[in-house]
């Protein structure tokens, strides 16, 4: 439930947390490339041109590294990938070596024009409008990970951390968050502004990020985090609880279960 109900939000937020940085894309070894910040696994290679219907056929009848459930992807996740290995003569092909400085599909279609199709240009980074009937081009079909829909989320507290800009870190947790210990959500809030703002530099990573639950309208994240601050370092395995507030995800609970070093 909670899956369908953020996979809007999620989509709005893949753009503006995805790294300019290619060391994102992760080469799988079997034809696809993981985005580890979207948490999207692509097709390596492409469909080469065809009509748009066409395309959405190749996708959803593609048979790739033991997974079936392929999809044409919306311009949004398209965008987030050109924001990752860019565009036109900035077009980084080291995860991607066939890819090409054109437009490529997208599922995306105007609700009032079922025949006007969105296209995003490697080219120039931008979404155009198409006649699904007049034109050919390129799929480059994707599939989600289980995480996926989550790591907008994860990355916004991780990044917030890191800068230690701890407004945005306390806008990531909900008004249901309840601190563990005998802390009240004030006294929490409190300790952890100081406690974010006292180090001159903060270097936060997360990684091995997997979905331990979900039910109704809540999820349990676990993840490994790595953290690195000018007076201390650690690393532990913890689990974020997400849940919805006014249809926006947020963090309802937070517990470390185990310490690494």
């Amino acid at each position: 439930m909670i899956r369908c109900l953020i996979l809007i939000c999620g989509l709005l937020l893949l753009i503006s947390t995805t790294s300019s940085v290619a060391g994102t894309l992760k080469n799988r070894g079997d034809g696809t490339v993981l985005d580890q910040t979207t948490g999207l696994i692509w097709q390596q290679g492409d469909s080469g041109r065809m009509p748009w219907l066409e395309a959405v056929r190749y996708c959803n009848q593609l048979d790739l590294a033991n997974s079936r459930g392929w999809r044409l992807p919306f311009k949004d996740e398209l965008k987030s990938l050109v924001a990752v290995i860019g565009s036109g003569d900035q077009l980084k092909r080291k995860a991607f070596p066939e890819v090409q400085a054109e437009v490529y599909w997208s599922l995306s279609r105007e609700d009032q024009q079922p025949d006007q199709v969105w296209g995003v240009s490697f080219a120039d980074g931008r979404e155009y409008l198409f006649d699904r009937n007049n034109f050919n081009f390129p799929a480059r079909c994707m599939i989600e990970t289980p995480e996926a829909v989550y790591l907008p989320l994860l990355n916004k507290w991780k990044n917030a951390w890191s800068r230690q800009d701890v407004d945005a870190y306390l806008a990531c947790y909900g008004k249901q968050f309840k601190p563990e210990g005998h802390l009240s959500r004030d006294e929490w809030a409190k300790q952890r502004r100081a406690r974010i703002s006292r180090p001159k530099s903060i270097a936060l990573t997360i990684s091995d990020i997997k979905v331990v639950s979900e039910q109704g309208n809540r999820a349990e994240v676990r993840f490994r985090q790595a953290y690195k601050a000018s007076n201390y370092a650690d690393q532990v395995m913890k689990v974020l609880t997400l849940g919805l507030e006014r249809g926006e995800l947020v963090i309802v609970g937070e517990r470390t279960i185990s310490k690494i070093k």
